[in-house]
């Protein structure tokens, strides 16, 4: 995490600081300056037309029963892409563009989409359970405090009694009145 922190907020600057420089000494400091502005007008242009496609095109996939994590991230990355245009820089505003084009954003988007399905599929599941409630004794009129916690790995076993009734749920439980008592 600091490496990527550092990149951002130390390496990129000083590479963008430099080119400027380079650019600035060759085609001078107005050209330099009204191309940053250009590209940020461009990116805020892409970014609401881009937007308006990726609506669309979200719109047609829920409308055919599909759930539209493609477009999800497209949009994120086309925010993304925006954001970055709006920053000072030529590197920059390169990344930014690109994230703003179709090809190179679907693709970057199913890459991430692939990873984390390879992510989730790999990870062991675990779970924990905290449960209380209260209940009341018909007959007696008293009310009973119950509390469950439960920790552990998701095991696939499962019993005569479990496998007959799948409404059972296994656990541990303690009636902490009935010890007050």
């Amino acid at each position: 995490m600091f490496l990527y922190l550092f990149l951002i907020f130390i390496v990129t600057p000083l590479i963008e600081l430099y080119i400027l420089i380079e650019v600035g000494s060759a085609i001078g400091a107005l050209p330099t300056i009204l191309i940053i502005i250009a590209t940020a007008a461009l990116g805020g242009i892409l970014m609401k037309y881009q937007g308006v496609q990726l609506v669309k095109q979200t719109q047609r996939e829920m409308a055919q029963g599909h759930l539209p994590q493609q477009a999800a991230l497209e949009g994120a990355l086309i925010f993304i892409g925006g954001i970055i245009l709006f920053l000072p820089g030529l590197v920059t505003d390169v990344i930014g563009l690109l994230l703003l084009l179709p090809p190179v954003r679907a693709k970057m988007a199913k890459l991430w989409l692939i990873r984390g399905a390879k992510r989730y599929a790999s990870q062991q599941y675990h779970y924990t359970v905290d449960a209380e409630w209260q209940s009341r004794d018909p007959e007696t009129g008293r009310i009973h405090h119950h509390r469950v916690h439960q920790d552990g790995p998701v095991e696939q076993e499962t019993t005569q009694e479990t496998a007959s009734n799948p409404k059972i749920i296994e656990g541990e439980w303690r009636d902490e009145d009935s010890k007050k008592q």
